[in-house]
């Protein structure tokens, strides 16, 4: 257990989630490790969400305008006072060990300033739930080139100091935020990784394109020059990952041609890709034409 100056505070952003607010505040008090405080963000709720975190005995702040959610969370890492800071998506929930477990593992190694749990995603539509265990692999610079599975907005736990290090979350992302703080975390720290199935992510909905696009382009402006002075294969292969993001988006909003098009984009800029790629690119082309 960590020592009593040790203290954390959570961080949830929130914007119309009236329905799911209570739950994942429920399963913050319900920490084995309490937290030094919880801070509830608004980004400016047209629903009533602000009048049910009046009701939850937390921290609440409140923007006068719709920022989207890392603007939301730096809001709450500016404001926090705690030694960590813990995410939790307002629509998530934490198993009741987690802060604890999570704390334990990063104070025994104390040159990794930041870490990350497995979890298990819950889609509403279907049922499903997938579970998610990363491992130190998973978790590192070579492997964020295919993306950011880590579930970074639910499961890091992080010293209050990395922001001021590494910088805040880009709020000019709608999406993708956690991929791209980890680009310039990575490089500098390594981050604590734990497989333990610590949290549970609700999915109701899937990304727009508009917000993927713009997401996308704006990475692919900060960080393709970085990611091809490694080498020129590790910038290829980042190409291929942005166009599988922007195919993804387009598969979700209906757009078929467009997604089966940027998939075959995405295999030329790097053609050696796993099965599992090949076997959504067909399923793709299939449906589409």
């Amino acid at each position: 257990m960590p020592a009593s100056s040790e203290t954390i505070s959570v961080i949830i952003p929130a914007y119309n989630r009236r329905a799911d607010i209570a739950r994942a505040v429920a399963s913050v008090r319900a920490q084995t490790l309490a937290a030094h405080e919880i801070i509830v963000i608004d980004d400016c709720s047209t629903d009533d969400t602000v009048a049910v975190a009046e009701t939850l005995g937390v921290r609440l702040l409140r923007h006068a305008s719709n920022q989207g959610a890392s603007a939301a969370r730096n809001t709450g890492v500016a404001a926090a006072t705690g030694d960590w800071i813990a995410f939790l998506d307002s629509d998530d929930e934490w198993a009741p060990t987690k802060l604890a477990i999570q704390m334990a593992a990063l104070l025994a190694t104390p040159d990794i300033p930041a870490g990350i749990t497995g979890y298990v995603i819950h889609d509403y539509r279907t049922g499903e739930k997938r579970a998610f265990r990363p491992t130190d692999a998973d978790a590192g610079i070579d492997a964020l080139v295919w993306g950011c599975p880590l579930g970074v907005g639910s499961t890091l736990l992080a010293r209050r100091s990395v922001f001021a290090e590494i910088g805040a979350l880009d709020p000019g992302l709608p999406r993708l935020e956690d991929w791209e703080w980890l680009m310039r975390y990575l490089p500098r720290h390594r981050l604590g990784v734990l497989g333990d199935v610590l949290t549970i992510v609700h999915k109701g909905g899937d990304p727009s394109r508009a917000s993927v696009a713009t997401s996308t382009a704006r990475i692919r402006l900060l960080h393709r020059a970085a990611w091809y002075r490694r080498s020129f294969a590790t910038g290829r292969k980042f190409d291929s990952t942005l166009l599988v993001e922007e195919a993804a988006s387009a598969y979700y909003a209906r757009d078929l041609k467009t997604a089966a098009t940027l998939s075959l984009r995405a295999l030329l800029a790097w053609p050696f890709r796993g099965f599992g790629f090949f076997a959504v690119l067909g399923r793709r082309l299939l449906k589409a034409f």
